[in-house]
C-alpha cells in the first residue's frame, strides 16, 4: 500500500442520503427535475471530494413507491461511481414512506448497515423528497428513526413538492425551517442541488459520533445555511468555497 492509499483509508465518511419519493404523482416533470439535479449535483460532490483530505463523501439512494428500493445497493458508493452508473428514475405506485424510515434505520448501523467505516464517519446528511400523503404506517417507521443514535446527530431536511403533506416532512426533520416546499419542477431541481450541497458541507465539518453525548445540531446549522439564503433556492454561485 502507498502513502497516498493511506491517506486515503483515514478519510472519515460522509455520508449523503437521499429518500425519494418515486410514486405516481411524480410522473412527468417532478421526476425529471428530481433526475436533473441528481446528475448535476455529483460532479460538485465530486469536486468537495477532492478537496477534503479530512472526510470523504459517500452516497446513497432509496426510491420508495411500492417499496423501498436502495438504487446504490447494500453500501454506500463514492459520487464518481454513481456518476459513471446513474440510469433516470421513473415515478409509479404508492408511497410508502413507512417502509422507507423502517428501511433506513436498519442501514443507519454500524454492526449491519451503511455505518461500517473503519476509519469512522461524520453525522449522515438524511434528505428526504416527497410530493404526497404517506400511504402506510410512516409513524411506526419514523418512532424507530427517532430511537436511532444516528438519526438523532444527522442533518435532516426534506422538499415537499406539489400535494405533499408537510406535516409529516416537518415531523422527520424535527425543524420547520429545514422543510422546503415547491410547486415548480425547475425550482424542485435548485432546491435538492442547494439543500444537497448545503447539508454536506455542514456535516462535514463536524465530529460528530453517535455516542457523542452533547453532539452539535446539524439541522440548526442547515436550517441556519438556507435562512441565510432567504429561505430556499441556491444562488447561481452556491457550489463556490471550501468545506
Amino acid at each position: 500500500m502507498g502513502m497516498l492509499d493511506k491517506v486515503e483509508t483515514m478519510r472519515r465518511m460522509c455520508p449523503v442520503i437521499f429518500l425519494l419519493d418515486t410514486s405516481g404523482s411524480m410522473n412527468g416533470a417532478p421526476i425529471g427535475a428530481v433526475n436533473s439535479a441528481i446528475e448535476g449535483v455529483l460532479p460538485e460532490l465530486i469536486a468537495m471530494n477532492s478537496g477534503n483530505s479530512d472526510n470523504e463523501i459517500k452516497v446513497g439512494i432509496m426510491s420508495f413507491d411500492y417499496g423501498a428500493n436502495w438504487i446504490t445497493g447494500d453500501e454506500l458508493v463514492s459520487p464518481e461511481d454513481l456518476k459513471a452508473s446513474w440510469k433516470d428514475l421513473d415515478a409509479a405506485g404508492l408511497t410508502k414512506m413507512g417502509e422507507a424510515f423502517h428501511d433506513l434505520n436498519k442501514k443507519l448501523s454500524v454492526s449491519h448497515g451503511f455505518m461500517n467505516r473503519a476509519s469512522g464517519s461524520v453525522a449522515p446528511v438524511l434528505f428526504l423528497l416527497s410530493d404526497g400523503e404517506p400511504t402506510d404506517d410512516y409513524q411506526a417507521g419514523l418512532n424507530e428513526l427517532k430511537n436511532n443514535n444516528w438519526y438523532k446527530v444527522a442533518a435532516k431536511v426534506a422538499i415537499g413538492y406539489g400535494d405533499s403533506n408537510d406535516d409529516v416532512l416537518r415531523e422527520f426533520t424535527g425543524n420547520v425551517e429545514t422543510v422546503l416546499h415547491t410547486n415548480n419542477p425547475e425550482d424542485l431541481r435548485k432546491m435538492i442541488r442547494f439543500v444537497a450541497i448545503t447539508s454536506s458541507r455542514v456535516a462535514s465539518t463536524g465530529s460528530n459520533a453517535p455516542d457523542n453525548s452533547n453532539p452539535d445540531d446539524n439541522t440548526v446549522k442547515v436550517s441556519k445555511a438556507i435562512q441565510a439564503q432567504g429561505g430556499a433556492l441556491a444562488p447561481a454561485d452556491a457550489s463556490d468555497g471550501g468545506w
